[in-house]
């Protein structure tokens, strides 16, 4: 629920704060906590095994680039599936609810880029050919 307060504060429309009955409502259509709580050990797992890669990256492992394109390809995946987890059971109330609504589009438009920043730039950036070229010299 933090995060999806936080999106209603993104929102330039609306009271403010949200109200007792739009909480209980969210709070109904919410998913299992259990499914919640997956994806928030999945993403603390994948952010320890960011921290492991670059690391690695500093050290000039040969493998931390190949690390580093799997924790990113791992990590668009694991975003997108808690994101879409999130909100498959509130589409009801987002078609129904103006606020809903607002904080899908600011999760849709401002919060997802955010978070996949990172692992873009480096499945880019980590496929450049001169990327390449110098990592097969860390031998």
């Amino acid at each position: 629920m933090a995060e999806i307060e936080q999106l209603h504060t993104a929102m330039p429309f609306g009271d403010g704060e949200m109200s007792e009955e739009l909480l209980k409502q969210l709070d109904a259509t919410a998913p299992p906590i259990w499914l919640s709580s997956i994806a928030s050990s999945l993403i603390t797992v994948l952010s320890m095994f960011l921290m492991y890669a670059g690391a690695g990256l500093l050290k000039r492992v040969p493998s931390a680039r190949r690390a580093l394109l799997v924790w990113s390809v791992l990590y668009i995946i694991a975003t997108i599936t808690a994101a879409i987890i999130s909100w498959i059971p509130r589409m009801n109330l987002v078609q129904e609810n103006s606020e809903v609504h607002g904080m899908f589009l600011a999760q849709i438009v401002i919060s997802m880029p955010m978070y996949l920043v990172l692992p873009v730039f480096l499945l880019i950036y980590l496929n450049k050919k001169q990327v390449r070229n110098e990592v097969s010299l860390w031998r």
